[in-house]
């Protein structure tokens, strides 16, 4: 028998499991070193703003290239200022980079792309790219400069951990990339994998 899948597998979400507070779901820390690898040039930056930093996934293997990582979330998770990045006017720092909760990753990249000097990365699941708002209100006039997808399944850190509440290690059923915004980029996006 074959088992059907509904809508809501299909995109990704789980039909026996809420969605945890906040949409945390954190960055492993391998996803951001196989980004820096793919990506060299995001050594480039001398600053880093990690505006919806968690517990400090992101930031903490920025550190290990850069001394000027500034870490900051609208929670509290006691990691970084605690700080609303969408009503934030901080814009001294090269490169935005963070895992936004996904329904409000078009505004955290348009907010980003006003305050970043150089770029805004944003690790995001691949549905991003569809939609018709996004396209018209975010990609028509900032397209991504890359789009690095993983070969392999990531499983980001369901509430910063790889067990869920009843302790078991879980798996997600959604692809994910890293975008990357050149400030005042125009041109044609260049999708990238990452293996």
């Amino acid at each position: 028998m074959i088992d059907k899948l509904s809508g809501t597998n299909l995109v990704g979400m789980s039909t026996t499991r809420d969605r945890v507070e906040n949409d945390f779901y954190a960055t492993p820390k391998e996803a951001v070193e196989q980004l820096i690898k793919a990506y060299p040039d995001i050594k480039n930056n001398n600053s880093f703003w990690e505006c919806a930093c968690g517990q400090g996934h992101i930031s903490e293997v920025l550190k290990e290239f850069s001394e000027d990582v500034f870490s900051s979330d609208l929670v509290n998770r006691g990691y970084g200022e605690k700080e609303d990045f969408l009503k934030s006017n901080f814009s001294d720092t090269d490169c935005i980079i963070t895992n936004p909760p996904f329904k409000l990753a078009k505004e955290f990249i348009l907010h980003g792309l006003k305050l970043a000097k150089r770029e805004v990365i944003m690790f995001a699941k691949l549905q991003l790219l569809e939609g018709l708002d996004r396209y018209d209100n975010l990609f028509t006039d900032n397209p991504p400069k890359y789009v690095y997808v993983f070969v392999r399944r990531v499983n980001p850190l369901r509430n910063g951990s790889v067990v869920d509440e009843s302790g078991k290690k879980w798996a997600s059923t959604m692809c994910f990339a890293w975008f990357v915004w050149e400030v005042g980029y125009k041109g044609e996006t260049i999708v990238r994998w990452i293996k």
